[in-house]
Formats: structure tokens, sequence, C-alpha cells
């Protein structure tokens, strides 16, 4: 009996022993406050790869530049390995890396945020979103976007496109937002995402173009007297994932990544809606003057040559597809 123990013992000493499931740990940057829509839908993208990972995905969330400063800095992050997850906006990264990217930053192109993402479901929305691949970044959806964007000053309210003469206007370095700025009469001030906040309270710049959404989770309402909506542009925004970390992943937690990002969009979507409208109601409790523009064609108007320069940067084959996809979607 003896022998025998010793000998069930040393058999069980020799069956291989099974590791415990590593932990995977994904690295995911915004570059806004944790009350912006991109953020709030990070956190939903960590709640449920978690959940549906059952743990062996950790998603750490670095919200307001923590881990990237900008949206370039988030691409080039995921292209050295620092940056695991993030969403970007097409122009942002078409402005630095891809000028075929701006095809769809088309100045008044969209009737409403359902037409803009109509348009980016769409075929060339598909191609578009695709051209990540080349740059490092695995693309899945797009999400709720940055929103349609105004102008923050503290020179003046913006009623009409001379109201903007004399005025200087940061904008984000994207070549079409410059140009549109410059259609409006102002004076743009290409400046990079972290350098903003301090500008405008020091009075560097007269004011600045943004969505809803971002003046007030990043704080500018505060330090900012009019907003204007000029409702000029709605930047898409792609969510994407590293590379080469997307593709190191085994077949069943890539399924959940597929799954997650589809979640995070759809939530992006629904919380740039709720954002913007609690954000008109932040402003205005902060005693900023809002203003609803009666008549913008005056700015559609100065904004027209634009296009030209659009189809310029992109070609004449791709601009057309845009337009008529974008006149089908209005339909």
């Amino acid at each position: 009996m003896k022998r025998f123990l010793v000998l069930l013992t040393a058999a069980v000493l020799l069956l291989p022993t099974v590791a415990p499931a590593q932990t995977i740990t994904l690295k995911l940057a915004t570059i806004v406050g944790n009350d912006n829509p991109f953020t709030t839908s990070a956190m939903k993208f960590k709640e449920v790869a978690e959940a549906k990972s059952g743990g062996r995905l950790r998603v750490e969330v670095y919200p307001a530049g923590q881990l990237a400063k900008n949206e370039i800095v988030q691409l080039e992050g995921m292209q050295l390995g620092t940056v695991d997850v993030a969403a970007m906006s097409l122009p942002s990264i078409g402005g630095k890396f891809d000028p075929k990217m701006l095809a769809t930053d088309v100045p008044f192109l969209y009737t409403g945020r359902e037409h803009v993402w109509k348009v980016h479901e769409g075929p060339v929305g598909k191609e578009l979103m695709n051209r990540f691949e080349p740059l490092g970044a695995k693309p899945f959806c797009y999400g709720g976007g940055w929103g349609f964007r105004g102008v923050l000053s503290n020179k003046r309210s913006v009623q009409a496109p001379e109201d903007l003469k004399g005025q200087t206007i940061r904008v984000p370095p994207i070549p079409t937002l410059v140009e549109t700025f410059k259609a409006f009469g102002a004076n743009p001030v290409p400046m990079i995402w972290g350098e903003v906040y301090l500008a405008v309270k020091q009075g560097t710049v007269d004011g600045l173009e943004l969505p809803v959404t971002t003046a007030v989770s990043d704080k500018f309402h505060e330090i900012t007297k009019y907003y204007s909506r000029t409702l000029h542009s709605y930047p898409a925004a792609v969510w994407a994932m590293a590379k080469p970390k997307y593709e190191a992943l085994p077949a069943d937690l890539k399924k959940v990544i597929d799954e997650t990002m589809q979640v995070a969009c759809a939530q992006h979507r629904q919380d740039e809606v709720k954002a913007e409208a609690d954000g008109l109601l932040q402003m205005k409790a902060k005693g900023m003057q809002v203003n609803d523009i009666k008549d913008l064609r005056p700015f559609q108007e100065r904004a027209q040559p634009v296009w030209k320069f659009v189809e310029g940067k992109v070609g004449k084959e791709l601009f057309d597809r845009v337009i008529a996809e974008a006149k089908a979607a209005a339909k």
C-alpha cells in the first residue's frame, strides 16, 4: 500500500500544471476631462471589456491628457506601444498623417448629427476609417465625434462673419478649420490642445472654436464670456486599438474587443447628445451669453472656397463621392 501511494504521488507530481490565465492590461487614453463623452464612453469600454473577458482584460483609463496630450500623440502612442486604445477624429489625424482623411470635414455639409453618422457609416466613411490601418491602428467604428463646433470669445459675440473680423481664434492644427476661419475673416491661430487653456486664460488669443461638450468638460466656459453656435464642423471620431496589441490577443479576447468597441461607440453617441444639452445649460448658469445664430447663410457663403480647398487636398474623385453620399444620406 505504501508503495502504491508513493507511485501515485509521483504520478501526480508529473502531471502538467495549468498556469493561471494571464491578465492583459490595456491603456486607454483620452485628451479631455472626466465628464466629456470621450471619457464617459471610455469608462463604459473598461466596464464591458473587463466583464466580458472575465477579468482577463484590465483596462486603465487615462483621461484629460494624462497619457496623451492630443490626438496626434494618441496615434503616435499606439505606434510606440504606450497607448493601446483611443478614439481619434479623422481631420486631426488627416492634418498630420494622411490628407485624404480630411475628405468629410467639409464646412456646413451636414444637416444634423444623424446625417454625420449616416455618411460615415456608408462606403466612403468605411474607406476613410480603414486608412488608420497603415498608421498602426486597427479601427472599429465611429463614436459620437466631437459634436458641432461653435466659437467661444472674450471679445464679442458672433452673429455674422463680420463679428469675427480682427478676432484671434485658436483652432486645432487641422487645415480645413484654419481655412474656414480665414474665410470667416478671423485670425486663426493653430495650437495643439495641451497649450490652449493657458493661452485663453492669459489672453494670448481672443477665443477658440470648440463643441459645447469640450468647452464645458474642460472648463473653458469658466474663462470665456460668449459662445456662438456657428455649427460649422462636426469632426467624426474613430475608436481604434494599437494594431500589434490587438493582433497579439487570442481569438476569444479579440471577439471581446470587437464587441466592446461597438458598445463604446454607441455609448459615445448617446453621451454626446446628452452632454451637449447639459453643457448649454451649464454655460448659461455660469453667466455665458449663448447665441443661436439666426441666419447661417452668410457663414455658409464665406465657407464655399473651403470646399475647393478640401477637394484640392483629397482629390476630386474622393471629394465628389463624399458630396454625393452626403446628398443621398440627407434624403
